[in-house]
């Protein structure tokens, strides 16, 4: 597979995700995990409403922080991740690569049980990724049981969503 990496300082025209991590709650104790618990994520099939061929949703999922999605110039700017079953879901993390500049992301947060009928994990919010925080926003929200976890992006500041 080929990398691609952005050079450093320069801005890239990318919706979002990078290391998309969904923090799961072991049952049946709600809150038994802390927020560094496991990746449910990971490994599994990520979709996007729009992607560039260099940069598919399947790299949501694939463990390099390197790595990232780029949604296309169609509408629909979403990427979800079907983590084979229903999960007690409780945090999404997001992950950019850690070279990129300060940029602002404004997205809400959607879980499904089928994959075509989605409720609303967290609102539409604007999160801020910057080298500061290690390009890296972590998501809370009441855990809910979710197969289907789905990132919507509105705005980017890096460019339009």
């Amino acid at each position: 597979m080929t990398r691609h990496r952005p050079r450093a300082g320069r801005r890239r025209v990318a919706t979002a995700v990078l290391a998309g991590t969904v923090m799961v709650l072991g049952l049946p104790a709600v809150g038994a995990h802390a927020a560094g618990g496991p990746d449910a994520a990971a490994g599994h099939r990520t979709t996007s409403g729009s992607a560039l061929r260099a940069h598919s949703a399947a790299l949501v999922s694939d463990g390099d922080a390197d790595t990232y999605w780029q949604a296309g110039k169609k509408s629909g700017q979403w990427v979800q991740t079907d983590l084979g079953r229903s999960r007690r879901v409780r945090q999404v993390v997001l992950r950019l690569p850690a070279d990129w500049e300060t940029r602002r992301q404004t997205l809400a947060l959607q879980g499904s049980a089928d994959g075509k009928s989605f409720a609303t994990l967290k609102s539409s919010a604007r999160y801020v990724f910057s080298p500061g925080n290690g390009n890296t926003v972590t998501i809370s929200f009441p855990a809910t049981l979710a197969r289907y976890v789905r990132a919507d992006f509105s705005k980017n500041s890096a460019g339009s969503a």
